[in-house]
């Protein structure tokens, strides 16, 4: 069986391209969607403030407005988790925060926020003065690969004095409006953060085998110039990519489509079988893209077959013909 080499297939899909721009005008520049995020409180050690708590949803609700102002897609967690888990549930390890995260498959969630809340108050030695102390520590996680992104805490933060005869009402109150500064301070650093974890790396654009590439020959000897495409902008994420019953011929092959894909970034072998083959992949193109690359290389390959996807896992089977 021959297969048609990446090099041919960018030459075939820019000239497709090419005749599309004719009839169609250039097409826009379209942009990386941004991760969707969730915002989680850890609250396992007694320590902390739990869940439910008003300082808590002061803090919350601090961080998920930041992070909704810099352009991100923040859900929340009662919402999207409330038909899968207990929405009441407190003291909760961060465990059992990703396992929700994962769980939840309505929006796919990229990237959670784990946040804690430690409060407390101390008396002077000196005086009858009270001073709130406020520390919040946050992290950003994949919820995909488990990848640690990035983490910021704010501590250390000289509050100012609770007023005399201040009861427990007046605790609350004066604690969560400085914890509400303290966590856009946090919200803030974490962004930027993000930021550049998503930021495009150098060279990320280069040429795909299922876009067109810049300066492709066409028909006729010309040279076409690549229409506007789609920004390499997202989250670095990784998929596991898994073949059923493929030649080890055609194992190479799409092992080498799959490495010149837009937006490609690194692969590894898993396991590997006469039949079978299984690979790390790791892309800044979200799961649509990359699927329907997948199902366009099996077409150019000639091999019919059938692509599957659920979580962060591509399943492709060779459907065997006489």
């Amino acid at each position: 069986m021959s297969f048609v080499t990446p090099a041919a297939l960018r030459a075939a899909l820019a000239f497709v391209s090419f005749g599309f721009a004719v009839l169609a005008g250039p097409a826009p520049a379209l942009a990386q969607a941004k991760p969707n995020i969730v915002v989680m409180g850890e609250d396992a050690d007694e320590d902390t403030v739990p869940r439910g708590n008003r300082i808590f949803q002061r803090v919350i609700t601090e961080l998920t407005e930041t992070m909704n102002l810099h352009g991100y897609n923040v859900y929340d967690e009662t919402a999207v988790a409330m038909g899968i888990t207990q929405p009441n549930r407190v003291r909760r390890r961060d465990a059992e925060l990703i396992d929700v995260a994962r769980s939840v498959q309505n929006p796919p969630l990229d990237v959670v926020v784990i946040f804690q809340i430690y409060a407390s108050a101390s008396k002077s030695a000196y005086s009858d003065i009270v001073r709130p102390e406020v520390r919040i520590p946050g992290r950003l996680l994949n919820v995909r690969t488990g990848q640690s992104i990035g983490s910021f805490e704010v501590a250390g933060v000289q509050l100012p004095p609770l007023p005399q005869g201040c009861d427990r009402e007046c605790l609350l109150e004066k604690v969560g409006a400085e914890s509400k500064t303290i966590a856009a301070d946090v919200a803030s650093a974490l962004t930027t953060k993000l930021d550049g974890f998503v930021a495009p790396r150098k060279g990320a654009d280069a040429g795909s085998a299922l876009t067109a590439a810049p300066d492709a020959p066409v028909a006729g000897g010309a040279v076409a110039a690549a229409p506007g495409g789609e920004s390499c902008a997202g989250l670095p994420t990784a998929y596991v990519v898994k073949f059923n019953g493929f030649s080890s011929q055609e194992v190479q092959a799409a092992e080498e489509y799959m490495s010149a894909f837009r937006c490609y970034e690194h692969h590894r072998p898993v396991r590997s079988g006469a039949a079978s083959a299984e690979y790390w992949y790791e892309t800044r193109s979200d799961s649509a893209r990359l699927g329907r690359n997948l199902r366009l290389m099996l077409e150019h390959m000639s091999a019919p077959g059938q692509v599957q996807f659920s979580g962060n896992t591509f399943v492709l089977s060779r459907v065997a013909t006489r």
